[in-house]
């Protein structure tokens, strides 16, 4: 993956969503390979497995690959070494394994006692598929796959901060506290528990309901793509803190120039547009009815931006319905100001004559 090529858009929140839901069907395919091919081959070799093993192959694997794609995706954009990439994707995803066979074979020997007498053999069939008696098992492969992701991500916080291995050149810079990571879990397990549990509702329609399908090899395909999908959506989606705020001119007078909002190291800052000859963070022309300090673009320490206008001069900022006067009143003690949007235009001059454009750009981009 690469950031460059990701816009500050509304879709960019699909962008993980569909490499972990294309990961997935890749492994519920891997998965159905080995039980369709090479479980014939094997057992007329004499090699057999129980018949209850294998949907808690299926759900281990569709959990592994959800949860190793989305560390390594963060890795990858992120740009951390690739063993670093790969040696904490492994770690979620064997994490995750580990915990959704585990809840696997918990509740197989579980659920049989949660019966009648006369249910326990039914129960206790590897075939069962009802939903009603399997939807435990889905949720709870769901939850291992967020939560086995958060741990590594948790480690590699702690390990580069602490060691400094594979830190971040676009990490945040503000060191995480507990009600940070409090947080994160909350994202990590719910999302992961609604991506699982959906994915079993899909799974189970599909599968058994003729009027939708009907199809039992295609219910799981679409159960895993809705898993992965879900979980890119919800668990970790491409974070605000891979981008900066740019300011550009769009007006023909110094087009194309271009300005970041916050400083280098990524702390709050406030830069100065105006045509005073000195001290200003960007020089436009008087000529074109900008004034000598004209507005100003903030950023505060949680990544919110606003412009501010500080001049009598008409200072308009325009997007999509929306039309804003931040000319300085004399008669208030602070200046007007609002907050800042993608594409966002402000219009300066009496005429209007002077264009800038705020945009959010990869904080590579430098």
């Amino acid at each position: 993956m690469n950031i460059y090529l990701i816009p500050y858009t509304l879709a960019r929140h699909g962008v993980v969503s569909l490499i972990t839901a294309g990961t997935a069907l890749l492994a519920w395919w891997v998965t159905l390979f080995f039980v369709v091919v090479v479980g014939p081959v094997a057992h007329s070799s004499g090699l057999y497995w129980n018949q209850s093993c294998e949907g808690a192959w299926l759900l281990g694997n569709i959990a592994f690959s959800i949860a190793f794609m989305s560390v390594f995706a963060e890795g990858s954009l992120r740009r951390r070494p690739m063993h670093y990439r790969f040696g904490y994707a492994l770690f979620g995803g064997f994490l995750t394994w580990l915990m959704t066979l585990s809840a696997f074979g918990l509740w197989y020997l579980v659920s049989p006692y949660l019966g009648s007498s006369e249910m326990r053999p039914i129960l206790s069939d590897g075939s069962l598929v009802t939903l009603r008696y399997k939807l435990v098992p889905w949720a709870c492969a769901g939850v291992a796959s967020g939560i086995g992701p958060f741990i590594a991500r948790i480690l590699h916080e702690v390990i580069a901060r602490r060691f400094g291995f594979g830190a971040d050149s676009l990490a945040a810079e503000q060191t995480p506290t507990w009600g940070d990571w409090g947080m994160q879990f909350a994202y990590h397990a719910a999302g992961g528990f609604v991506a699982g549990t959906l994915c079993a509702a899909v799974w189970h329609s599909f599968g058994f309901y003729s009027l939708l399908a009907g199809d039992l090899y295609l219910a799981p395909a679409l159960g895993a793509f809705t898993w992965g999908f879900l979980h890119g959506l919800l668990v970790w989606a491409i974070p605000d803190d891979m981008y900066a705020g740019w300011v550009r001119v769009l007006s023909a007078e110094r087009f194309g120039l271009r300005i970041p909002v916050p400083h280098p190291d990524g702390s709050p800052s406030e830069r100065f547009l105006g045509h005073f000859p000195r001290g200003l963070d960007m020089y436009l022309p008087a000529e074109q009815g900008v004034a000598e300090l004209h507005a100003s673009f903030v950023v505060d320490e949680d990544d919110n931006y606003a412009v501010r206008g500080l001049s009598i001069q008409p200072t308009i900022v325009k997007r999509f319905l929306e039309r804003i006067d931040l000319r300085y009143d004399v008669r208030r003690p602070a200046p007007l100001e609002t907050d800042l949007k993608m594409e966002d235009r402000i219009l300066m001059g009496p005429n209007q004559e002077t264009e800038v454009e705020f945009l959010m750009l990869p904080k590579e981009e430098r």
